[in-house]
């Protein structure tokens, strides 16, 4: 059979909780959440940190990349200045060409028969001509032609002299005029 016994039993009295146990207790649950909360924030600044870190390469990288797009650029723009500057001499040339030509085809359309060139220079459009005919009349047809022209002006008979050359009148003359050269 079985006995139960229902007597009270001799149980041991509960601990009391002393003011001391209790703010170590409340100190260790605070401490637990403080250090809690500092692991928490050390790593959020730990993860904003490796961000703001991945940012700075990628900028460094982006800024490389538009230093050396930066110096293309300029080498670019360089040839582009050379390549210009090569340009403008050709058409320079070309205009350059074209202005001795123009004027020997306008004295020579002007030059009549008997009238003689030795002698032709240019100093900045300053055109001098000295020469030899066989009349004085002829280097006056030759003045008035070239005073005809549209690309000359200034005309003008410096002087003119007889002299014989092989037994032979002659007149030699200086003249100048002015190259417009259009």
């Amino acid at each position: 059979m079985i006995k139960i016994n229902l007597l009270p039993s001799k149980r041991k009295p509960a601990k009391k909780v002393t003011d001391l146990q209790k703010q170590l207790i409340i100190g260790g649950v605070v401490f637990v959440v403080v250090m809690g909360a500092m692991g928490f924030y050390w790593k959020y600044q730990t993860d904003v940190i490796a961000d703001i870190e991945r940012k700075k390469t990628a900028a460094e990288a982006r800024l490389r990349e538009q230093e050396n797009m930066l110096k293309e650029v300029k080498n670019v723009e360089a040839e582009r200045a050379k390549f210009q500057e090569k340009i403008n001499v050709v058409q320079q040339l070309k205009k350059n060409q074209a202005g001795p030509v123009r004027l020997l085809d306008e004295i020579s359309r002007a030059l009549p028969v008997g009238v003689n060139i030795t002698s032709l220079t240019e100093s900045s459009n300053n055109i001098s001509i000295e020469g030899e005919a066989f009349g004085n009349n002829d280097v006056v047809r030759f003045i008035d032609n070239l005073k005809a022209s549209l690309l000359l002006t200034g005309v003008n008979l410096l002087e003119t002299n007889q002299a014989k050359a092989e037994g032979i009148d002659i007149y030699k003359y200086k003249l100048q005029f002015v190259y417009k050269g259009l």
